[in-house]
């Protein structure tokens, strides 16, 4: 009996063994692909949260600057948007940055009074207390490494950049150019921005200049302030959009003693999107245009909802059928191609006469009243950074060869957020 029951415990055979790695093999690769799945989650979600991070960034100084932007009301420029090559661009104009198309890249100056403001002066002459809080702020993408070795082009990114001028040489400088402009010569923001020699106490003069800086402050070369590493804010930023939420400025219909009305009939309460476009050869031919809110084009427009319609042209009747607009195309009524003046209760576009229905005296400028502005960000993750930075040093330059790759990437690795900001001084 005791030899029986020995043999019964001899060992596992052949089969149990077999069946047993089985079962431990499944078992193996079952926590394997749950961990690997679980890392790439979490990847994912670091990758997330960072480039929420960059993009919250840029959104809240944003939010802060159009929030507290200086509109007054006494008929001068206080804001200004610019399409780097875009068609209405004014003279001397950077070209477009790297793959990014030009509507995604807008530089825009503005006044405001922003928290993170200068403070005390860097000159050597001494620390003192800045007098003044408001300041000129400038915002514009560009393409530089902002890392320990500047130049390498495996390390540069597209990124925003956030420049403010501290509040005295705002004053002098800036304040100044605005107020003396005149109905007959209006100055503007860009004035200011791209007149050579600006005194910026941050920005250390050139070697052996004893004055202030030859350069602007907004020009084509990366030497410029505006492109300076210390104003750099966020990376991987690939396109930045803004739409400007207006309400009509002057009545739909004369109402005594008003002598000017609004030649299209707009209801004042309801707010129109006023962005920028350009055609893009590269984008389904030379009809293909680029800007957002491409639903807002309307077909067949009839007279009665021309008092509401969200974009219409310069004949104030759109045709039967309405393509989307390209930089030869008639001007449209609530577009700009390269640039936007913004006052106070009207908007200049391009220089160019906003036109009217037939027998009406056209306006020279948009009737609008900025009430909010809605900023789109396109940001890409770490991986697609790294993509892209990869592509570029294998090309060994800093743009990509074909414009099909760089939308490929942003297409898969770009991340997009928005955020609507009230202009509280423009009755927001």
């Amino acid at each position: 009996m005791r030899k029986l029951a020995h043999g019964l415990r001899a060992g596992f055979t052949l089969l149990e063994v077999m069946v047993s790695t089985a079962i431990m093999v499944v078992i193996v690769l079952t926590v394997v692909t749950i961990a690997a799945d679980t890392m790439r989650v979490y990847d994912r979600a670091v990758a997330d949260l960072s480039t929420q991070s960059e993009a919250r960034g840029v959104l809240d100084a944003m939010e802060n600057d159009f929030s507290t932007a200086v509109l007054r009301a006494d008929g001068r420029c206080w804001m200004e948007i610019v399409i780097p090559g875009g068609n209405g661009a004014p003279a001397g104009s950077p070209a477009a940055v790297g793959n990014v198309h030009r509507v995604d890249q807008p530089i825009v100056m503005l006044f405001s009074t922003p928290a993170d403001r200068p403070r005390w002066s860097s000159e050597a002459a001494g620390r003192r207390q800045l007098r003044g809080d408001v300041c000129a702020v400038a915002y514009r993408i560009g393409h530089r490494s902002p890392f320990d070795m500047p130049g390498e082009r495996i390390q540069q990114v597209y990124g925003v950049y956030r420049t403010v001028v501290d509040p005295e040489n705002t004053f002098n400088e800036g304040l100044k150019e605005i107020m003396d402009g005149t109905n007959a010569v209006p100055t503007s923001p860009w004035n200011y921005w791209t007149r050579p020699g600006r005194t910026v106490h941050e920005y250390a003069p050139l070697a052996g200049a004893s004055g202030p800086r030859a350069k602007t402050l907004i020009d084509a070369t990366p030497g410029c302030w505006t492109l300076d590493e210390q104003n750099f804010i966020a990376s991987n930023v690939v396109a930045m959009n803004l739409t400007l939420w207006c309400s009509s400025s002057l009545p739909a219909t004369v109402v005594p003693p008003a002598t000017l009305r609004d030649p299209i009939g707009r209801v004042d309460s309801v707010l129109r999107p006023v962005l920028a476009v350009a055609a893009d050869t590269s984008r389904n031919g030379a009809n293909a245009a680029v800007g957002g809110y491409g639903v807002a084009f309307k077909t067949g427009t009839a007279p009665a909802t021309i008092p509401t319609a969200s974009l219409r042209y310069a004949s104030g009747v759109a045709p039967a059928a309405v393509a989307m607009p390209t930089a030869a195309a008639v001007h449209p009524q609530d577009l700009f191609l390269g640039r936007l003046r913004v006052y106070s209760n009207r908007l200049y576009p391009d220089n160019l006469t906003v036109g009217a229905p037939v027998g009406i005296a056209p306006l020279p400028y948009m009737p609008y009243t900025v009430r909010g502005v809605e900023i789109s960000l396109t940001l890409l993750t770490p991986e697609g950074s790294k993509e892209l930075r990869g592509l570029q040093e294998l090309r060994g330059q800093s743009t990509l060869a074909d414009p099909a790759d760089f939308r490929r990437i942003v297409f898969q690795h770009g991340r997009n957020f928005t955020r609507y900001v009230r202009v509280l001084a423009n009755g927001g």
